[in-house]
């Protein structure tokens, strides 16, 4: 692009140069946040998906509030990845976490669920156990795109 800086030199072809400047401006990617609160009902349920994501997809991190849990409680979170275009879910990883505050140490009560870059898609999971009393897990995912 010396034509930017040499007003000498004209360009081959100025549309070409502005096409290059607009995606690499818009290959930049962009931090979002969504959130919510999961009302456990003993089953796996999805806390977080995304479905084939369009063009640059980074997710980041879920964080999750396990204040709620007590001595009795158990829950299993769990990381599935598509590594193909319209493949299934294939789990990656699972955390478990037991007891008063999901058993974390030091006073914490949120947990952080790091999520790897993935072109076809993420699902994360939460199950509450059976034959527990019902809970509310306030969470929220940053990724970017």
């Amino acid at each position: 692009m010396a034509w930017l800086t040499n007003q000498s030199v004209a360009p081959a072809s100025t549309l070409t140069e502005v096409l290059k400047i607009y995606d690499l401006v818009n290959a930049g990617l962009i931090l979002y946040e969504t959130g919510g609160i999961l009302d456990a009902d003993g089953t796996e349920q999805i806390i977080y998906v995304t479905e084939t994501p369009l063009g640059n997809f980074k997710p980041l991190v879920v964080n999750l509030d396990l204040d709620e849990m007590d001595a009795w409680d158990i829950v299993t979170v769990r990381v599935y990845y598509r590594i193909a275009q319209g493949g299934t879910w294939r789990q990656s990883w699972f955390y478990a976490y037991a007891g008063v505050d999901g058993g974390l140490l030091d006073g914490r009560v949120m947990a952080q669920i790091t999520l790897l870059p993935n072109r076809f898609g993420v699902k994360v999971t939460l199950d509450h156990g059976k034959g527990v009393t019902l809970k509310d897990f306030p969470w929220e995912v940053f990724e970017e795109s």
